[in-house]
């Protein structure tokens, strides 16, 4: 049986179930934003959500689907989640999807560059529910990944929110590239702490992850090579966004 195409997800309906079907059983609590401000950033147009579902009608039901938020000052797209649904992994289906939506935003938005956020397999354990870090960066690699060399960390969701420390900024389809402009890596990750958080911290934590972008380039390093890598590790009142206590 060939699996379906991926198509764009716009309804609610949609959105609703991607979330609670496929998002929620593949990613930590701390790394997944809730089920209607999903459904508020797709529905207002700062995220395009790509997947694939069972059955043929409109509603189908999703089984995968990739989270992605473009960023036009800067020209960079942001992958926030890629995820396949328990009972449907591992047939090739999160590979094809990566690819439709590669293919898909690159048509629609001449990208400088797109990033997708992945665990350091050093600094976060495998498990059952929510994968592998480790075959996930080799997934990644299969699609040109090379990783920033930022101490880059999951912003928290919104004032007081819970950061995620020890994730990796990866370029995909960047095979044949060593560096990155500075200039507009700084200013995305300035406009994606602003926008998750509500304002820029005045933190250790976020004064390194910016310092490493001061310069003209950001290095490029391949996915084989992770351990050479800068660290967002956190510490004390780094762990969490500036504001009233929350949580992602």
């Amino acid at each position: 049986m060939v699996a379906p195409a991926p198509r764009p997800l716009t309804t609610r309906s949609e959105i609703l179930a991607l979330h609670r079907d496929v998002l929620a059983p593949s990613f930590p609590p701390a790394e997944l934003i809730d089920a209607e401000e999903l459904w508020r950033d797709v529905e207002h147009g700062s995220l395009e959500v790509l997947g694939t579902g069972e059955g043929s009608d409109g509603e189908a039901r999703p089984v995968s689907g990739v989270v992605g938020a473009w960023f036009p000052d800067e020209r960079i797209l942001l992958v926030l989640y890629l995820a396949i649904a328990p009972g449907h992994r591992g047939a090739g289906v999160g590979g094809a999807l990566l690819s439709a939506a590669l293919d898909t935003w690159t048509a629609a938005h001449d990208p400088l560059a797109i990033l997708a956020e992945v665990e350091h397999p050093d600094h976060h354990a495998a498990s059952e529910a929510h994968g592998d870090p480790a075959a996930r960066v080799r997934f990644y690699a299969r699609h040109g990944g090379r990783a920033l060399a930022l101490p880059y960390f999951q912003p928290g969701d919104g004032p007081g929110g819970e950061r995620v420390p020890a994730l990796m900024l990866v370029a995909l389809r960047a095979d044949d590239r060593a560096t990155l402009p500075a200039a507009p890596v700084r200013d995305f990750l300035t406009d994606w702490l602003v926008a998750c958080e509500g304002t820029l911290a005045d933190d250790g934590a976020t004064r390194r992850l910016l310092d490493a972008a001061s310069g003209s380039e950001v290095a490029l390093v391949g996915l084989d090579r992770v351990d050479q890598l800068p660290v967002g590790t956190l510490s004390g009142d780094e762990a969490s966004a500036p504001g009233a206590t929350g949580s992602r």
